[in-house]
């Protein structure tokens, strides 16, 4: 999970449109919120990922489902609020189900910098904060739930580590040209951009990783670390979730 900034609401989504329409979904139950414009404009609050499980939306059974962050059979007046329509998978969405979000609070990626509540430790999310606030996303969220998200993210961050070692072993210019070894090393990085899926964790592996750091001091010896390096880098801090 990553931190996002809430985007200018479509401008198809207009105060009459959304009363109208709260309305009705208040009178006949009816889903307001299937327009494919809509729909697509809530995918991109978060670059077509989860905004819970940073995993990418509309591949394979993997479609976007509309979590209402304060549920719907609660907070009616709010079923067309622009704040409170977050993209979610089947998974994150169906195991928050009503969950009370204003009674007990979790993180709203779009409110809240998951850094405060989160961390990230063998490819499992912990709590962080005093509150509880981290723990009950956790627990809500199902984000530790093995079939679904931890054995994909042991499968990509194991990749990742595997990549890093590779990239070090061969760090010495005798063996690796130059470019070849930046080109690898910014592609590697760019997983962790945060348009990427499972950006946080990308990013998380790549900054804690001895070889990583290894190979920044290398670089960095020999002149090679640039502007670039260095913008991917800050990009990575941007979305990791260490143990801080």
């Amino acid at each position: 999970m990553i931190k996002y900034n809430l985007p200018q609401k479509p401008k198809k989504l207009t105060k009459e449109l959304q009363e109208q329409l709260t309305q009705k979904f208040k009178d006949t139950g009816e889903i307001v919120w299937k327009a494919e414009w809509l729909k697509k404009a809530i995918a991109d609050k978060s670059f077509g990922k989860c905004c819970y499980s940073d995993i990418k939306l509309g591949e394979e059974s993997k479609y976007m489902e509309v979590d209402h962050f304060l549920p719907k059979s609660q907070y009616a007046d709010l079923v067309l609020e622009w704040s409170n329509l977050n993209p979610s998978c089947k998974t994150c969405n169906a195991s928050k189900g009503d969950h009370d979000s204003k009674k007990e609070s979790i993180v709203n990626p779009f409110q809240d910098n998951p850094k405060d509540y989160l961390y990230l430790k063998a490819y499992r999310y912990y709590g962080k904060d005093d509150k509880g606030i981290g723990k009950k996303t956790i627990e809500v969220l199902k984000l530790n739930n093995n079939e679904q998200f931890v054995d994909k993210r042991a499968d990509i961050g194991n990749e990742v580590k595997y990549q890093l070692h590779f990239l070090y072993k061969n760090c010495d210019l005798f063996f690796q040209p130059e470019r070849l070894l930046l080109e690898n090393l910014e592609n590697l990085m760019q997983r962790g951009n945060r348009k990427e899926e499972y950006a946080a964790l990308v990013s998380t592996v790549i900054l804690e990783d001895n070889n990583f750091k290894n190979i920044e001091t290398y670089l960095k010896e020999n002149n090679l670390w640039d502007e670039e390096l260095e913008s991917l880098k800050s990009e990575l801090a941007f979305c990791a979730l260490p143990n801080l």
